[in-house]
């Protein structure tokens, strides 16, 4: 108890987290328990304003797509997005998106190589959000191999359509000289939920290829060409202008 009090002395004295872990050694976990009951949260819990199911499928596709999240043992719940320093015009529109559909912005880190921005990463401290995510999606150990959905209903088009965007949007490509239009992941059931998508949502017949590697995950591409291509894009209306046809 003594130990406690001293704790929430030195918050009442204005006295920093960081400075209150080094006089008392305490966790910082213990220390913004204690804070939260004597202050209150120091931010907002983040919520949700997506306009549709569509919105949020393509939410649920980018972070199927460019997405990790972890918690970590004083369960904070980290929820992360990347994308490529290249991928400017997406970069704005996401930037733009995250704060329409989350009442915060995300914190935004960069990495350089050979003194350039090579990357940038959209981070978010959430349980609410880690909680959406783990409603919608299933994966088993490392995500990137069994991401899926977690009930992929056929009926629910605009949901799925939203789902597929943000999927060709982060790991999808086009290619203009043969109006080619392919996604492509290392998840097995990923796959064949996008196959399900593009033929019974979009009304196209993508042809399944597996490329296989010693010592790497099997890489499964879906490509459509020529008309049904434009029909999928048409559907789809990626918002990354690197995956589709500028108009």
């Amino acid at each position: 108890m003594k130990f406690a009090n001293t704790i929430r002395t030195l918050i009442t004295q204005g006295i920093s987290i960081n400075k209150i872990r080094r006089i008392t050694g305490a966790a910082k976990s213990t220390i913004y328990h204690h804070y939260k009951r004597l202050k209150g949260k120091k931010t907002k819990a983040l919520t949700f304003k997506f306009k549709n199911d569509n919105e949020l499928g393509e939410f649920l596709g980018i972070f199927a797509g460019d997405g990790n999240c972890f918690v970590r043992d004083d369960y904070h719940y980290t929820v992360r997005i990347c994308l490529g320093a290249y991928e400017v015009g997406y970069r704005l529109y996401m930037e733009k998106q995250l704060q329409k559909w989350f009442t915060r912005k995300p914190q935004v880190f960069y990495t350089r190589y050979k003194g350039k921005p090579s990357g940038y990463t959209y981070w978010y401290y959430s349980k609410a959000l880690y909680t959406l995510l783990r409603t919608y999606l299933l994966w088993e150990g490392k995500k990137t191999y069994t991401v899926r959905l977690k009930n992929l209903t056929l009926s629910k088009k605009q949901f799925n359509i939203g789902f597929l965007r943000g999927l060709i949007d982060t790991d999808g490509n086009f290619y203009k000289p043969k109006n080619r239009v392919s996604y492509s992941t290392v998840s097995a059931l990923l796959a064949q939920q996008a196959h399900k998508i593009m033929t019974i949502n979009c009304k196209v017949n993508p042809h399944h290829q597996i490329l296989k590697k010693v010592g790497k995950a099997d890489l499964h591409t879906l490509t459509v060409h020529g008309k049904e291509a434009t029909n999928l894009l048409e559907t789809v209306k990626p918002n990354n202008p690197l995956k589709a046809p500028v108009v």
